[in-house]
């Protein structure tokens, strides 16, 4: 008889981990763990005791719900106070997690489950893949039919899943998203064929002659100086405020937009300011005349961004090797940044371990724009590049290994008729391709 799979809800843990332990519940063995939305209803709830204003959700937890069990994160040392607590400090290691798991499925069974292998990272980043095929077996208008309701009130420019019954609010979180006017931020582009020069060039775009060029000029000036640098591009004035780490702009962000497909070779002018102007620029923002000036500042970052992505509308710079793997340094704080489709799940995959973007487009079952338009925002604010280590390159994430037997063969072969190795590999290959 099929056993229920244990249902575990987060309190406190943010997407980036939320990516990471839906990967590893999905090779955990031989338990299965289902993920939900709603703690109340969740048999095992894991807490990260170290976000912000977690302990009143947690006193709320344990005095409302004292049965329920719970597994305390923290990088700081937590006393349980019941016997169905528990605690595991970070870093946190796969294996212990998996122990603990184990012992708290077992006690909510009421079975003794055997200590399983702990999931390679192989077998972790594979599992992107079989999510991705699972979606693509479902077509978008039968999801849309399940949907227990439509979605209302949704602003512009907000995340929502396509699909908002129960089950896949939780089990499709962050694969099927959808955001008002995206081909502003991603284009419209179809997929390349990566051995075809023509379309290779097809998703490059220059961004020296466009206005992120300009914009990060006017960032480095600010950061130099130390002062305020105005930015004058086409009447349009913008102020770089390196003290605050502030963009203020005189414009809103559909002016913006439409200045980032203009070419801004020799339009732009700087100006430093004096330290006497930073009053002059909050009187300049919060005057009568201007008072609607206050809604346009954006952190440097976040500015940089938006900017990047309106810019290169799903493409990326010229000059980016699509054969080299990819990093991502560091998570981006994507609450503060301008919203992208499938942005937490190809960060997820990348931070794990660099990969191409074709490849990472293909294991997330994702248009290729989506990833091209991710790397070109991180790679703007410093987060991410191509990778030039050759570490990064020894391992293949998603190619089937080649068969052992045709190694063994070609040296047999080579052995047999004097020949090299190579000579014996290159007509192997042939005959095969033959």
């Amino acid at each position: 008889m099929k056993t229920e799979p244990i249902t575990i809800a987060f309190l406190g843990i943010d997407e980036r981990s939320k990516s990471a332990y839906q990967l590893f519940f999905e090779n955990m063995a031989p338990v299965q763990y289902e993920l939900i939305g709603d703690y109340q209803k969740a048999q095992l709830c894991l807490i990260d005791k170290d976000s912000y204003n977690i302990q009143q959700k947690y006193e709320e937890l344990t005095k409302n719900y004292p049965e329920k069990y719970a597994l305390v994160l923290s990088i700081i040392e937590h006393s349980c106070i019941r016997d169905n607590e528990f605690f595991l400090q970070k870093p946190i290691k796969r294996e212990v997690l998996q122990n603990v798991l184990n012992q708290i499925s077992g006690n909510i069974s009421g079975k003794i489950i055997q200590k399983s292998s702990v999931p390679s990272r192989s077998q972790i980043k594979n599992t992107v893949e079989k999510i991705s095929e699972k979606y693509r077996k479902k077509p978008e208008f039968e999801i849309l039919e399940k949907s227990a309701k439509p979605t209302v009130g949704v602003i512009d420019n907000t995340v929502v899943p396509i699909n908002k019954t129960p089950k896949a609010a939780t089990s499709n979180a962050g694969k099927l998203l959808k955001i008002e006017n995206e081909e502003y931020f991603v284009g419209e582009r179809a997929d390349i064929n990566i051995n075809d020069p023509q379309q290779i060039q097809c998703v490059y775009y220059s961004p020296e002659k466009l206005l992120q060029s300009v914009v990060q000029q006017a960032r480095e000036k600010a950061q130099q100086s130390g002062q305020i640098v105005q930015l004058n591009v086409m009447e349009h004035a913008f102020y770089f405020d390196a003290k605050e780490q502030k963009v203020h702009s005189t414009v809103g962000s559909s002016i913006i937009r439409h200045l980032c497909v203009v070419h801004q070779d020799e339009l732009a002018t700087f100006t430093v300011k004096p330290e006497s102007f930073r009053k002059d620029l909050d009187s300049l923002l919060h005057s009568n005349e201007n008072k609607s000036c206050e809604q346009y500042n954006w952190t440097m970052d976040a500015f940089l961004w938006v900017i990047t992505l309106w810019c290169s509308r799903g493409q990326v710079p010229t000059g980016t090797d699509l054969t080299r793997p990819v990093y991502l340094m560091q998570w981006p704080n994507l609450t503060r940044l301008e919203k992208i489709p499938h942005a937490a799940r190809i960060a997820a995959l990348i931070y794990d371990q660099p990969r191409t973007l074709i490849d990472t487009a293909k294991q997330l079952g994702i248009k290729q724009r989506y990833v091209f338009a991710f790397f070109s925002a991180s790679k703007s604010i410093g987060l991410s590049d191509t990778s030039v280590r050759d570490v990064d390159r020894l391992f293949e994430s998603e190619k089937p290994k080649k068969s052992k037997n045709k190694f063994i063969l070609s040296k047999l072969l080579g052995k047999l008729t004097n020949f090299s190795d190579n000579s014996a590999d290159q007509k192997i290959t042939s005959s095969a391709k033959s």
